[in-house]
């Protein structure tokens, strides 16, 4: 699942468990389902900062390359 899609899905949630008609027992699906997805988000967001730090310290490398020539 991709990040923008969970983000969609987080939303839907909130808007369902914003309902005070929903039972207790759904609410408490739909509130487990929302912590897996916000798991599963924190998980790609640190993917994505870990890829990050690879671009910008390759990025120093050149500059410091671009630099010294």
């Amino acid at each position: 699942m991709n990040y923008e899609k969970n983000i969609k899905e987080l939303e839907s949630i909130l808007q369902k468990l914003s309902d005070d008609k929903l039972p207790l027992d759904d609410s408490l699906k739909l509130y487990a389902s929302g912590i897996e997805i916000a798991r599963s988000s924190l998980q790609e967001l640190n993917k994505f900062k870990g890829k990050m730090e690879i671009l910008d310290k390759q990025l120093k490398e050149l500059e410091i390359e671009c630099e010294n020539d």
